[in-house]
């Protein structure tokens, strides 16, 4: 069976400097480096300076159009600067679908920088900040921009678990698992959560690769804005328990505020399910930072169940 981040576009670096050159002369692209590529797009690094983001499936293209909205409307309202879409590419014959440019913010990404606990510790107030500051954005932002709902249904427990479950199994087969049993507990226990909501702007994929570290290994801005949606905050509350140590979790539920035990709990699933993904693509794509910090995460969930 297919994995889900499987492309079904891809684009050489070629192909892409071609594209940006063709519709944005005025960049005068010259050199391009491959920044990543995810489940939804490929990132070029263009002259060192602009990142142009490809999709690589169907499902991301009204996702980039709505970053192409939104963005430029909340980046003056949060603490930390988020990527500002200042160029749109059009469908061509060579390439089926819309790609979208902007100045690369500074930082490198987390997963880069082999983070120790009290590191991570240190970066919960502002991440609890951030996303107080995200889900406190008036709704009307999003009403602006078209913002939907959770159309995928990305915390809805019955379509989880027996995912979760898959993954681990796999992982268990790739090699044992020690945390295995304990892990299944805690998604045996899922049916006892609360039914997600739809009344928030969430990020919807707050993670280790979307952090911007700067020099000084302190926070320097989220990136990746594909699965912004109105949805439960809960899905964005879940780095607490993938990213942040268990000394910090007060620590973040306090400068948060207002985090009940029942999100708290869904968090964790959101979590464990995103985890667990982690540790396979980075297995099945030779990427070992990726796959050492969706490890890391599960031992850490499963130590702190």
């Amino acid at each position: 069976m297919p994995h889900p981040w499987e492309p079904e576009q891809t684009l050489t670096p070629a192909l892409a400097l071609a594209l940006v050159a063709e519709q944005f002369p005025d960049l005068s692209p010259t050199t391009i480096d491959l920044l990543g590529a995810g489940w939804d797009n490929t990132a070029y690094l263009i002259n060192n300076e602009y990142v142009f983001r490809f999709p690589r499936r169907k499902i991301a293209v009204p996702l980039m159009l709505m970053e192409r909205c939104l963005l430029p409307k909340i980046a003056k309202l949060l603490p930390l600067p988020i990527p500002v879409p200042q160029w749109m590419g059009t469908p061509s014959k060579t390439y089926p679908w819309p790609f979208a440019g902007y100045r690369q913010l500074g930082g490198t990404t987390a997963c880069r920088n082999n983070l120790t606990d009290v590191e991570r510790l240190s970066m919960a107030p502002m991440l609890a900040n951030f996303l107080k500051a995200l889900h406190a954005l008036p709704l009307s932002v999003g009403r602006e921009c078209h913002l939907h709902g959770d159309d995928i249904k990305r915390l809805k427990v019955s379509r989880l678990v027996p995912i979760l479950q898959n993954n681990l199994d796999e992982l268990n087969s790739i090699a044992p698992l020690q945390e295995r049993e304990r892990l299944l507990a805690i998604a045996s226990t899922a049916d006892r959560l609360r039914t997600p909501v739809e009344t928030t702007i969430v990020h919807g994929d707050f993670y280790i690769r979307h952090l911007l570290l700067d020099e000084g290994r302190q926070l320097a801005g989220i990136i990746d804005w594909g699965d912004v949606h109105l949805g439960d905050p809960a899905i964005d509350i879940a780095i607490a328990h993938s990213f942040l140590p268990k000394a910090a979790h007060e620590l973040f539920r306090t400068e948060y505020g207002g985090v009940t035990e029942e999100t708290w709990l869904l968090a964790r699933l959101r979590a464990l399910y995103q985890s667990s993904f982690l540790a396979l693509y980075g297995h099945h794509n030779d990427d070992a930072a990726i796959a050492a910090e969706g490890y890391r995460a599960l031992k850490r969930i499963a130590a702190d169940a």
